[in-house]
């Protein structure tokens, strides 16, 4: 992501989560989509079709803070495409990219939530792997951020 890109990334993630609005408890979606509009960890990689910003994601390379995880797996954080672009490969671009810019890992990590069936079928189309020992309750209990890895060797 280029810094000029910032808000305009931003703006993109928060329109592609708006949806889950719905099914969370307000104060847990704020504090949920803050999570996912910070900008400032991991190396934020964007999509984009001349200046429309299509998609995006945060990738944290092996030895990068994590979530529970081992610290030799990469993982991404904050995949998000643009509804415009839904349904156009974008995620699928995304994720590939990641996987080949793994800085090494043995896996590719990530967590979704289990009430995001349309990732879920993305990442279990694209070789991930459940890894329910890295699951953990979100939303104070009301939701499980479940786990998923992409064996890299």
């Amino acid at each position: 992501m280029r810094p000029a890109e910032r808000d305009d990334v931003r703006a993109m993630l928060a329109e592609a989560y708006q949806q889950y609005a719905k099914v969370m408890p307000p104060e847990v979606f704020g504090r949920y989509l803050g999570g996912v509009l910070e900008t400032g960890e991991g190396r934020q990689l964007v999509a984009v079709d001349g200046d429309e910003i299509l998609g995006g994601t945060r990738l944290y390379l092996p030895g990068s803070p994590t979530v529970r995880l081992p610290p030799d797996w990469a993982w991404v954080r904050a995949v998000g495409v643009a509804p415009s672009a839904r349904g156009t490969g974008v995620a699928r671009e995304i994720m590939a990219y990641c996987a080949e810019n793994a800085g090494g890992a043995t896996a590719l990590a990530l967590h979704t939530l289990d009430f995001m069936p349309a990732a879920i079928r993305l990442y279990e189309r694209l070789g991930y792997e459940r890894a329910p020992e890295y699951d953990f309750p979100a939303g104070r209990g009301s939701f499980t951020a479940i786990a998923y890895r992409l064996p890299l060797r």
